[in-house]
């Protein structure tokens, strides 16, 4: 086995150095990964160490893909597996590693002539040895490359069930068709059926696949009155149509056509009593602003639509992060004449909370490119509290200014429900502690430079605290997209060297 890792720092692998009121943060030991890889998925955690997903390029986008084992004291252990075999080559596509019992699966696909075929491999967590691939199934070529195949596979909470989605490859002028097998955790095949949409594939786009506690399925689509618009919806023909899939058929359980606005994309949050929210941003203008907030609740057994809620945000709101001045005034004037609009946010968290409230958390995401060079910008953020009817009780806008030239991993934040209280965490700079209104310096590039945990009450009201300085980093800047749950109260995050992808670090959260 190839040992890629050394440790250049060999003091006490976890140091307590830092605490808040509700949160406190331990330090692993900085390594050094000897090649340019970088992790970009945290798998879970067993009695013999930690697992992650390893791969080459700046943003592990690379087309090898490592598992990696870390001792418990995060540590690396020097042992890896390469999910990827070179004979591979480039037929091969991941689905999915995930953790099951006491052991990790992995599902991925190879292209063949003829179609698609689909296996998996076991991971022994007690031996860290990886198993001979094993044959799921094969999508053939129908009048389509099964490159075209969209695919999704599904794990059910108790872990005893594993669907395998996909859509059959077929021409855009023909019927939309897709195919659901079911296995248990051994990969034993239970059910397997083949469905068809009642529209061809040019006018409809499958948005979201997933399945409620009882394990059924479900299938949010865009469906287009005609494929002559499909790059144009300034004209609204569009509807989003929700699907149950039974033993017999598609079930068309509802439909949510917009309402003269911009609906781009919705999200699903499932409640326990078979109910699920679809919230989504809307806008009058620009489809990539934000006038307000959508809401609406469906009974998962009837398909009937509770509630459905087009909530305009306020002036107030708009306006929330302006100085006062004459440029605020002329904004705040072509805002109520329905000439401006929140621009550039996008939906990124929908949060349950008590009492079947909700919480929408939307960001202001944008890239712009010059001369060769792309910067990413991924700056305030829009927290919007939701009562059990889809309306809004508060609104509010959190100022953070995340500008990165040729890579965004370091951007955005990880939001949690914690304690009562939402922790939104991310890179900051500590200059915008106390921001409220006008300018905000940028997260990058200064002595400045922090890992902020901005928290918000039941009112809507926030402060932010640091976690971790740039010193205390050591120069490592932590990936909020990338993290996992040690138990209900510690979260490991990670963090690597923008100069250096190669020196790399664990921190843990520990809430108390």
């Amino acid at each position: 086995m190839k040992t890629y890792f050394i440790l250049f720092l060999c003091y006490l692998s976890f140091a307590s150095v830092y605490s808040q009121n509700d949160i406190q943060i331990e330090y692993g030991a900085v390594f050094k990964n000897e090649k340019r890889e970088i992790p970009f998925d945290i798998v879970g955690k067993d009695e013999n160490g930690y697992y992650l997903l390893y791969s080459e390029g700046k943003y592990g986008q690379g087309d090898d893909m490592f598992l990696r084992k870390f001792n418990l004291d995060l540590t690396p252990s020097g042992q890896e597996l390469n999910l990827k075999d070179e004979t591979y080559e480039n037929k091969f596509s991941s689905l999915g590693v995930t953790k099951i019992n006491d052991n990790i699966i992995h599902v991925f696909s190879l292209m063949t002539d003829t179609g698609k075929k689909y296996y998996y491999q076991f991971v022994n967590l007690n031996t860290f040895e990886l198993s001979e691939k094993k044959f799921i199934t094969e999508i053939e070529n129908d009048t389509k490359n099964a490159n075209n195949s969209i695919s999704r596979f599904i794990i059910s909470d108790d872990e005893n069930t594993i669907t395998l989605f996909y859509t059959i490859p077929n021409k855009n002028k023909e019927t939309a068709k897709i195919r659901v097998q079911t296995f248990d955790s051994s990969f034993v095949e239970q059910t397997n059926t083949t469905y068809e949409f009642p529209y061809n594939n040019d006018v409809l786009s499958i948005r979201s696949v997933f399945s409620n506690k009882n394990k059924e399925l479900f299938i949010l689509c865009k469906v287009y009155d005609s494929s002559k618009i499909l790059s144009d919806e300034s004209k609204h023909q569009y509807e989003f149509q929700l699907f149950k899939v039974t033993s017999d058929n598609l079930k068309l359980l509802t439909k949510i056509r917009p309402n003269n606005v911009h609906l781009r994309h919705l999200s699903t949050t499932l409640f326990d009593d078979n109910k699920l929210v679809l919230t989504g941003l809307f806008s009058v203008k620009d489809m990539y602003a934000m006038t307000g907030v959508f809401s609406a609740k469906i009974d998962l057994e009837t398909g009937k639509q509770l509630y459905a809620n087009y909530n305009t945000l306020s002036t107030e709101f708009f306006s929330k992060l302006m100085s006062d001045g004459k440029k605020k005034d002329k904004a705040i004037l072509k805002y109520n004449e329905g000439k401006r609009e929140n621009p550039n946010y996008i939906l990124k968290n929908t949060i349950k909370l008590d009492n079947d409230e909700l919480l929408v958390l939307a960001e202001q995401n944008r890239s712009f490119t010059y001369n060769y060079v792309t910067t990413y910008y991924s700056d305030n953020i829009a927290a919007i509290k939701l009562d059990n009817q889809g309306n809004v009780i508060w609104s509010n806008k959190i100022g953070k200014r995340n500008e990165k030239a040729n890579v965004y991993i370091y951007n955005s934040f990880f939001p949690i429900l914690k304690n009562d209280a939402i922790y939104l965490f991310y890179n900051g700079n500590s200059k915008n502690l106390n921001h409220k209104t006008g300018f905000i310096a940028n997260s990058f590039g200064s002595d400045e430079s922090v890992f902020l945990s901005t928290k918000i009450d039941a009112e809507g009201n926030y402060t932010r605290h640091i976690l971790c300085t740039k010193e205390e980093l050591e120069g490592v800047t932590i990936r909020p997209s990338l993290y996992n749950w040690i138990d209900d109260n510690t979260l490991l995050m990670f963090g690597q060297d923008i100069d250096n992808l190669k020196n790399q670090r664990f921190i843990k959260v520990i809430f108390k």
